[in-house]
């Protein structure tokens, strides 16, 4: 069997490793003082979310990824807590809270990579933290862009783009499979082991044109993403993956980071939720990626003959002639 991607600092080994195995692994990507910062600053927020009762916490047996809704298909809004079960902790829209986690946005080697995923132009869609906490349950296998429609023939029905879920999909013909247009970056920012939670990834499986029959089976071999302190995983959006069970007594930390094609929607909205002191000092490269310039005509306001969207953009309602000719 082949040997399996581990560490390397060669760019171009990570980009084979994407391509062949559907994950590669950036070794010494931070370094002691980057880590340092990073894992202060997020520790601060965890912190202080779970102090004034905005904490996200799933990861239990209960609050796995992906039940936002209950039978009735109403939001459990107060589900993802530790009162409810929830065990990680997750610290969302890291974008507004704190310039140390904007900066790692521009990491020379980690934009090389995704350039190489998704090609000239993509989008932030996530930006986030999750902290997998001793007695974190493994999260279904799953891919993250479930929501992309599948090839299709002529000769059937499809499944409308509109209606597919994370539960219902179209059905998927082996001859085919999806186009990449995302790509997850793992930082770690503590160490990854198999022990405590490091992400369980399925090799190969970004090649196999379709999303796990069965998310709960626990026979489909899985192999764990692992490395010290400053190493950052990348992972093909169509992998199979989910965060591994933490049985250790240590708290694994890790920041998640998606990007996508710029045709898609992204899981954060930055162009309503960033805030307006982040907006002022942005580079054109990070507006760029908070969802702020136009691309081939699309997500602009008035015309497309601009290259970048305002926040303060001012809006033309309804007009009146002075006079009518």
């Amino acid at each position: 069997m082949p040997e399996l991607p581990h560490p390397t600092e060669d760019l171009e080994q990570v980009k084979t490793q994407l391509d062949a195995y559907g994950y590669g692994l950036l070794a010494h990507a931070l370094n002691a003082e980057q880590l340092s910062n990073i894992k202060t600053r997020l520790k601060e927020q965890a912190i202080a979310e779970k102090q004034q009762g905005l904490a996200f916490e799933d990861g239990g047996a209960k609050q796995n990824w992906g039940d936002f809704r209950d039978k009735n298909g109403q939001v459990r809004a107060r589900a993802f807590t530790q009162p409810a079960g929830g065990v990680n902790q997750r610290v969302w829209m890291l974008i507004n809270k704190g310039k140390v986690f904007q900066h790692m946005l521009s990491h020379p080697g980690v934009r090389n990579i995704a350039d190489h995923a998704l090609g000239n132009d993509y989008l932030l869609s996530s930006h986030s933290a999750n902290i997998a906490k001793p007695g974190g349950v493994a999260m279904r296998l799953h891919t993250d862009q479930w929501w992309m429609p599948m090839p299709t023939r002529p000769d059937r029905t499809h499944l409308p783009a509109g209606s597919i879920t994370r539960e219902q999909t179209d059905a998927t013909d082996a001859a085919y499979i999806w186009p990449r247009v995302v790509v997850n970056v793992v930082w770690m920012i503590g160490d990854f082991t198999a022990e405590n939670g490091g992400t369980r990834v399925v090799p190969g499986s970004h090649l196999w044109g379709r999303r796990p029959d069965n998310p709960d089976d626990n026979t489909i071999k899985t192999t764990a993403l692992e490395g010290p302190a400053g190493t950052v995983g990348f992972l093909d959006g169509r992998v199979w993956h989910g965060t591994g069970a933490n049985v250790s007594d240590q708290l694994r930390w890790a920041i998640l980071t998606t990007f996508c094609g710029p045709q898609f929607r992204p899981q954060e909205n930055f162009t309503v939720g960033t805030a307006p002191e982040v907006l002022a000092s942005a580079s054109p490269d990070l507006l760029s990626l908070l969802g702020f310039k136009v691309w081939n005509a699309y997500g602009r306001v008035e015309s497309p003959a601009v290259e970048f969207i305002r926040p303060d953009e001012q809006l033309l309602g309804e007009l009146r002639p002075e006079k009518l000719f």
